[in-house]
């Protein structure tokens, strides 16, 4: 695995969450969730070409998908917030994959502060820790990438294990990944997953 790039902080509406596929009233996306900036409120530019393509794709669909059927809005995806997932790092660099010229498989891998305006709990906190892996390579499967969550985990330290369908609007299928809490005496997620969508 190589390391992606992670050292934004500060993070654009487009690539946290236009970029992959979660429409712009999608409720994760208000206050209640997210951090947004007054100052620098809004990003300078985004890729032109590719922000017109994600566009498309929420307005009228694409790649097999029918969209969201909404007015898009080019104010909402330049919103600065604290990002809320790394995601938009992996975002970026798959981004960065589909513009060479000729594919190759990679493995890329972040740990890295993400920031989300939660409610303070046993497992939630406002600033918190994420570790992000993403493979690109033809013929992946769900068995793939399950094989290599479970393989991680146990590295962990971490073996009582449990998957569970779940939806992300960028990925499908979609799993959350859950471990059995002896402190807390309860099954917890440890993880979230997925096959990215075209």
């Amino acid at each position: 695995f190589t390391e992606m790039p992670t050292d934004n902080f500060v993070e654009s509406s487009f690539w946290n969450f236009d970029a992959l596929f979660q429409p712009q009233q999608h409720p994760a996306r208000d206050q209640h969730d997210t951090f947004f900036l007054q100052d620098p409120a809004e990003a300078p530019e985004l890729p032109a070409g590719y922000t017109a393509k994600v566009k498309k794709v929420h307005s009228q669909g694409g790649y097999g998908s029918q969209g969201y059927k909404y007015e898009w809005r080019l104010e909402e995806a330049r919103k600065n917030l604290l990002r809320t997932h790394t995601t938009s790092a992996s975002a970026r660099a798959l981004h960065r994959l589909a513009r060479q010229e000729k594919f190759s498989p990679v493995k890329y891998f972040s740990i890295d502060r993400v920031f989300r305006n939660e409610s303070l709990d046993a497992t939630h906190l406002a600033e918190f820790h994420q570790v992000e892996g993403v493979v690109a390579d033809r013929g992946l499967t769900l068995g793939h990438l399950m094989g290599t969550l479970r393989q991680f985990f146990t590295k962990l330290g971490i073996t009582q294990l449990r998957f569970k369908p779940a939806y992300n609007p960028y990925t499908e299928p979609s799993m959350e990944v859950f471990s059995y809490h002896e402190g807390l005496k309860k099954w917890v997620e440890v993880g979230n997953s997925g096959i990215f969508r075209p």
